[in-house]
């Protein structure tokens, strides 16, 4: 299998190059962590969630999401694996610090993030400003 080294290596690139491409305009303001972008996998090369994982199955039509505004709770540092199934690309926001950007192609795909530290976390669709989830991270 030869897909999912391929997939991992396109993350970790991925990551790489947007932890790399941040510069320092120090203006004495205060700091802010830089957005982290991932890119979703399609489903049929992405590995099957572990069982620790929360998996939220999400599904966006025209301009509907569903989950819409659902509140999930969640285990710091679990792993959140998202199923999306979108008729058009797009990406989905979670407001985590590093706020998390993940780019979706259409059709099925998942991407797995965690957050390390409690609170409230909200996930939306970005083009379409909808809500999705409100992890309760404790």
């Amino acid at each position: 299998m030869k897909a999912r080294p391929l997939a991992l290596a396109a993350v970790s690139a991925v990551l790489a190059l947007s932890v790399s491409a941040c510069g320092s305009d120090d203006d004495g303001g205060p700091r802010t962590a830089p957005e982290t972008e991932l890119s979703a996998t399609p489903q049929a090369q992405a590995p099957a969630p572990g069982a620790d994982a929360k998996v939220i199955k999400v599904t966006v039509k025209g301009d509907t999401v569903s989950p819409a505004a659902e509140k999930v709770e969640v285990k710091k540092d679990q792993p959140i694996v998202f199923q999306i199934d979108a008729d058009v690309a797009g990406e989905l926001h979670v407001h985590s610090s590093p706020a998390q950007s993940v780019q979706y192609p259409a059709g099925t795909s998942q991407v797995q993030v965690t957050i390390d530290q409690p609170g409230v976390v909200e996930a939306e669709i970005e083009q379409l400003g909808k809500l999705v989830v409100q992890l309760e991270v404790r």
